[in-house]
């Protein structure tokens, strides 16, 4: 397995421990860990495959069985993501291995690229999301859960048969598409009504910065785009746990422990999102300064919609208040000393 691979699903080991630690309901408990250790399985078998062909048939096989989970939208309508993503990168894989004209290297990248997102859920390429639906059927479990792994393992393998002569289209398509998930995500969870597919969205405007880092070739750029995983895997999802079973008065409370909330959603210091931007903030400086610039100017959109979901989880109490505060403490100390984490992936 890939370093990075490793260190992400432990990541997500430890994101399952904590929403079987800090649940309030027993029920609830025995289900994400029932459902959560068939996601640590499956994405250990993306990462443990030794081809990226076998690697399409866990992700198709993962796919399936999160699909006939129990949940409100028709079984067809949950297989497209999965089957779309599989189709998509496996084209793309066939146009890199196949002798033509270069425009097939180009729909290489294009296929690779359009697969990662459709995997992930990400612009052009939504999971629908019903706001009632329980969250282990939901599409957030793709977005920060299953999908680091994910996009970790289709990064590295792709450029591995991927001709040289399409890495720049490659990394193009993975800023472009970035910048798109960035801005859309930050305003669309400032704006829409539902809460619940306001968090999806904040995991979209998330997954645009990784995009971004993993497009730009330079070490920074690689550094970011782990260390914003490590903010949706241990920073996201768990808040979006408890906010999910707070109650639902929450959204008038305005305290001081929803301003640090919102605070560490929206990547401000001391939190790892900073040293992510920062990171990623030089990377693009280092090859093009003016796309640092639309960067930041995306970054802001972060600030409306994070402090609305910092408002949603109310005022936690008892094992949650235990878990928000352990949450915060990790990502201020990861914000602080990267280092640990960045040598951990070969960074």
């Amino acid at each position: 397995m890939q370093p990075e691979a490793v260190e992400l699903i432990v990541l997500a080991a430890a994101a399952l421990a904590f929403a079987v630690a800090f649940s309030p309901r027993a029920a609830s408990r025995r289900e994400l860990l029932g459902k959560g250790s068939v996601g640590i399985v499956g994405a250990a078998a993306i990462a443990a495959v030794p081809t990226f062909d076998l690697a399409l048939f866990v992700v198709l096989a993962l796919g399936v069985v999160h699909s006939v989970v129990e949940g409100k939208r028709p079984l067809a309508l949950r297989l497209r993501g999965p089957v779309v993503a599989v189709t998509l990168l496996a084209l793309g894989a066939v146009f890199a291995r196949v002798q033509g004209p270069d425009v097939l290297e180009r729909l290489a990248a294009v296929g690779i690229v359009a697969g990662l997102a459709a995997a992930v859920g990400v612009l052009p390429y939504l999971h629908p999301i019903d706001p009632e639906e329980q969250l282990t059927s939901s599409p957030v479990v793709w977005l920060a859960f299953v999908g680091p792994v994910l996009a970790a393992v289709i990064v590295e393998r792709s450029q591995s048969f991927l001709p040289v002569d399409a890495a720049g289209a490659f990394g193009a398509l993975l800023i472009g598409l970035g910048l798109v998930n960035v801005v859309w995500g930050g305003a669309a969870a400032w704006l829409t009504e539902s809460e619940a597919a306001a968090w999806r969205y904040s995991f979209v405007a998330d997954w645009g910065l990784v995009l971004c880092g993993l497009g730009l070739i330079v070490a920074d750029g690689q550094r970011a785009a782990i260390l914003v995983l490590f903010s949706i895997v241990l920073c996201r999802l768990p808040l979006c746990l408890v906010s999910l079973e707070a109650p639902r008065e929450k959204a008038v409370t305005r305290r001081p422990v929803n301003l640090v909330v919102a605070a560490a959603l929206a990547g401000s210091a001391p939190f790892a999102g900073f040293a992510a931007r920062l990171l990623l903030l030089r990377a693009a400086t280092q090859l093009f300064w003016p796309l640092a610039v639309v960067l930041a100017a995306g970054m802001l959109l972060w600030l409306p919609g994070s402090l609305r979901l910092g408002r949603s989880l109310g005022l936690p109490k008892g094992r949650q208040a235990v878990g928000v505060a352990l949450v915060l403490a990790v990502n201020v100390a990861v914000g602080l000393y990267p280092l640990p984490l960045l040598l951990a992936a070969h960074l």
